[in-house]
């Protein structure tokens, strides 16, 4: 994919240089298991990286951290502009004075688009791994896209029609999340690790990633546990706490010290999702994910009121889940923005902790999702190719 007759870039003697960018843990820890890969096949490729600790620990170099970046919604996103721009300067110099072999922007495209373009303007190959969400709003973003990538490598399957339609190359790579099914862990073990008594229900919390939306959507998720164990008293909850959120956003305000209603993880929703009975989950990654482990579960996401209406006049889809996208239809319920509120979440809850036979038919629909998915050993593929275009 190097421009012809073009040699190695940037004179460097340790090899092929890659420049991974990423915007949100998500991206960082899907950029993460890519940049393992690179180092298996090529031990002296460089990755520098706009990244965390994921791409950290795998060795990448990290030229930003993108602790400093993370946003969700339009009003959120503008006190990021700043910070965007300065990055912006930092990077366009890297890509002028010391250019790597190859670019891989991983997600965050409202940023990322940007240094793709001028990455590709100076010849530079630009392969994105998991694009910009055109299927569901923004196809006017492919235009731009063309100008400014070389490859799409996508991770869902639907998408490449809609990139090949567009005159963008595209391959379907499969998707991540497949890679981890194997590695996890049973019900009864989970629990264990968990601390979980094994003889009662367990309500798992998956209340994102995010500042905000953990600010918006743990009380109500705390206040729909209390309502269910007003009704059930033998339930237990766990709640996982995302890297990078502190500790007591995820307190119920009467617990005393010591002594908490909602047992908190630092990370460990893999975990969670292998121990509880039922999950409620804010939108994301994190829906797709407790589904393969087969997991009854329901959706929440709330946002600001100016980002929602905004929202809802550009978004064309019916729903918001990757779960019910990919199954193309309404598989798990959406509590969405007003619709989010205990009141209107814990009788789902209650039916299903009520009933194993309902647990059950929703964990086997959710499981039959992975045929849809692709094959393991996405990660792989996107290392294969980001060495294939480096020569």
């Amino acid at each position: 994919m190097r421009r012809r007759g073009e040699g190695p870039r940037g004179g460097n003697a340790v090899g092929r240089t890659v420049l991974i960018l990423t915007g949100e843990a998500s991206g960082d820890l899907q950029a993460g298991l890519v940049a393992r890969e690179l180092r298996a096949m090529a031990p002296d490729v460089r990755i520098r990286a706009v990244g965390g600790e994921a791409l950290r620990e795998a060795g990448a170099e990290l030229l930003y951290d993108i602790d400093r970046l993370s946003a969700m919604g339009f009003a959120e996103v503008v006190r990021q502009i700043p910070r965007h721009r300065t990055l912006a300067r930092r990077l366009d110099t890297l890509l002028r004075e010391d250019p790597p072999d190859v670019v891989l922007p991983v997600d965050y495209p409202g940023f990322n688009l940007r240094i793709a373009a001028k990455a590709r303007g100076l010849g530079i190959p630009v392969l994105y791994y998991i694009g910009p969400q055109v299927w569901a709003w923004g196809e006017n973003r492919l235009p731009k896209i063309r100008k400014a990538v070389d490859r799409m490598l996508v991770v869902f399957p639907f998408e490449e029609a809609i990139y090949r339609e567009a005159g963008i190359p595209v391959e379907f790579v499969g998707h991540p999340l497949l890679d981890a099914l194997a590695d996890r862990p049973g019900r009864e073990a989970a629990r264990q690790v968990l601390g979980l008594s094994p003889e009662r229900l367990v309500v798992g919390l998956l209340p994102g990633s995010r500042l905000q939306e953990v600010r918006r959507l743990f009380p109500v998720m705390a206040e729909t546990v209390a309502r269910v164990r007003d009704e059930v008293r033998n339930v237990q909850a766990v709640c996982s706490v995302a890297p990078g959120i502190p500790e007591e956003t995820c307190r119920v305000e009467t617990e005393a010290e010591g002594d908490s209603p909602i047992q908190r993880v630092s990370g460990g929703a893999e975990l969670i999702q292998a121990a509880a009975d039922v999950l409620l989950v804010t939108s994301g990654t994190a829906t797709l994910q407790s589904a393969l482990a087969g997991t009854p579960l329901a959706v929440l996401y709330r946002t600001s009121r100016i980002t929602w209406f905004a929202g809802k006049r550009l978004v064309k889809i019916p729903h918001i889940s990757l779960v019910n996208i990919v199954h193309g239809g309404e598989l798990v319920p959406e509590f969405l923005q007003d619709r989010a509120r205990p009141e209107a979440i814990a009788p789902f809850v209650l039916n299903l902790l009520r009933d194993p036979a309902s647990r059950e038919a929703m964990s086997r629909s959710l499981r039959g999702l992975q045929k849809r998915l692709g094959t393991p050993g996405a990660s792989r593929r996107v290392a294969e190719r980001i060495l294939e275009a480096a020569g």
